[in-house]
Parts: structure tokens; sequence; C-alpha cells
């Protein structure tokens, strides 16, 4: 097995995340690798004429700058709750339409050993109409990718 030392741990506050988080910092442990943790904000898109006059547009108040700065003191507070890790560990927010795009640009700017990311493991229709970010940032990743489930009966299962 070849050195592991730099780890994307894409992390959007879901219990799959944080299943991920936590296999993902044990196996950096193990391996004296460092973490990135990542967030994606996906820009809001518009119906246009929906709700508002015919033909019109409507208008909804969005500040990306403070969904910006939410998201970097939220990442930050889990980067810093990290227990006992002896590396470093660095958190990124990132904006973009497409997550699995963001995760293989920031693997590739870091030169990324591993991706260890959360899945829910859809199946069926809801696979089909929610696709999987997972399986998508799999097959155009510049690294291995791990994935993990949270445990049966975790909240984001129910």
């Amino acid at each position: 097995m070849s050195d592991y030392r730099t780890f994307v741990i894409p992390f959007d506050f879901s219990e799959h995340a944080r299943a991920a988080l936590l296999a993902g910092t044990d196996l950096a442990k193990r391996m004296n690798a460092d973490i990135h943790l990542v967030h994606v904000i996906q820009p809001p898109t518009y119906a246009y004429g929906y709700g508002g006059d015919i033909g019109g547009a409507t208008t909804v108040a969005f500040n990306m700058t403070e969904v910006r700065n939410s998201a970097d003191a939220s990442l930050s507070a889990v980067a810093e709750g990290v227990q006992n890790f002896p590396g470093k560990i660095e958190a990124h927010v990132l904006e973009g339409s497409q997550v699995d795009a963001e995760l293989r640009g920031i693997a590739e700017k870091l030169d990324a050993d591993l991706i260890v990311m959360g899945t829910h493991g859809r199946t069926g229709l809801a696979h089909v109409f929610l696709g999987s970010v997972a399986e998508r940032t799999l097959r155009i990743a510049p690294c291995p990718v791990l994935t993990v489930k949270a445990p049966e009966g975790s909240e984001s299962d129910r």
C-alpha cells in the first residue's frame, strides 16, 4: 500500500458525513495523514415566473456571504471538535453547482491520496431521482474513494 498522507473528507453535516469523519480520522491517525474537511455550498437556482407576475421573476432574498460565513464557522467548529488528532485538520468551504466536480478539484489541488465520504446508500427510485454524490465522485475522483454509511437507525435513516 502506498503512503496515504492527505485525506479529503466532504462534510455536509449529516449523520453519514459524521460517520465518514470518524472513520477518516481513525484511519488518518494510523497513517499519520492530514485531513482536509470540505463543505460545498451550492448556489440557489431560481424558477422564473413562479409566484410572481406572469412572465415576471420571483425575487428571493439570499445572501451568499452570510451562507458562506455560517458554513465557515460551522465547519471550523467541527474541525476543532475532533478529539486527540495529532495531524493537521483544515476546513475548506467551496462554492459550486456540482459537488462531485468541486471535490475532484480540491482533491487534485491538494494532491489528495484518499477521499473518505459518507453515503446514504439509497437504492431504487430514491437513487434514480436523487442520484448519488458519492457515486459521481467515485467516477471522477483523481484518487481512491472510501465510502462510509452511518449505522442503521441513525437519524438520517428515518
